[in-house]
């Protein structure tokens, strides 16, 4: 399969960063970080499948994922994506889903990778039974049927009440997205599990948490952090399931830290 990936910027010579965005999110959910990365180095976004493009400009990725695909699926596809465009070496960084991707592609396709940046992620989410029951809810009452648990794990306390936009905006994009497409990522989950497997990583990786992520806690991404050899973990504080929307400067820092190393 074929993984929509846009280019931010023109910078070409420079390296190359691919952002990810999480389950019921768009391709503008890493935007105020990759923006401040936009002078140093070039930038594409990459889309899940249906996520960002209606299904009349994104036919190819809405008929796979009718046909089902895995997490592993995502994967090569970004990578045979990017190479469609002459990009054979990146640093991914993705959330959620697309940090389980970029664990993948760690695990899969180590030489396409000059590092990794996986925020708020797991080596598996949830459970078959979980997924299974988020599907049928979404197939019940559409994705806007999940606005108000979302909006408790996406972000930390008094952040919609405090910011106007940025969180408002996330959550209205979830309501967007087409109810297919998002089954289909969700479906990729259930069978996705990398439990035990990180130890063989050997690309520089920067974990990022948030402080008040209720699923991918500080604590459970520390372990994720002690299976890889070549790994540092940094927690980002008042935020919850999506920093970079939170956060977007202290992440920015984080990331721009990492990239001088790498």
């Amino acid at each position: 399969m074929r993984v929509r990936i846009q280019p931010l910027n023109d910078n070409p010579g420079s390296p190359v960063i691919v952002f990810g965005n999480a389950l019921g999110t768009r391709m503008s959910l890493w935007s105020a970080v990759a923006g401040r990365l936009a002078d140093d180095y070039q930038i594409y976004l990459s889309d899940l499948p249906g996520h960002t493009f209606p299904a009349a400009e994104n036919s190819d990725t809405i008929t796979e994922a009718g046909a089902g695909f895995t997490v592993s699926d995502l994967a090569t596809g970004l990578v045979e994506s990017l190479a469609d465009v002459g990009v054979e070496k990146f640093t991914f960084a993705g959330v959620s889903i697309s940090g389980a991707i970029g664990l993948t592609l760690a695990l899969e396709h180590p030489e396409v990778l000059n590092g990794l940046i996986a925020c708020a992620t797991s080596t598996k989410f949830g459970t078959p039974e979980t997924w299974a029951e988020r599907i049928k809810d979404v197939k019940e009452d559409g994705t806007r049927g999940l606005l108000d648990d979302t909006a408790d794990r996406w972000f930390a306390a008094g952040f919609l009440t405090e910011d106007i936009s940025a969180g408002h905006l996330i959550l209205t994009d979830l309501a967007l997205i087409d109810d297919e497409a998002y089954s289909a990522c969700a479906q990729a989950l259930q069978s996705y599990d990398l439990s035990d497997g990180l130890r063989s990583i050997t690309t520089p990786t920067l974990f990022l948490a948030g402080s008040q992520d209720p699923g991918c806690t500080p604590e459970a991404m520390a372990e994720l952090s002690a299976q890889v050899a070549e790994s540092q973990l940094k927690v980002v504080p008042d935020a919850a399931h999506l920093p970079m929307a939170e956060h977007p400067d202290l992440v920015f820092d984080h990331i721009e830290t990492f990239l001088s190393r790498v």
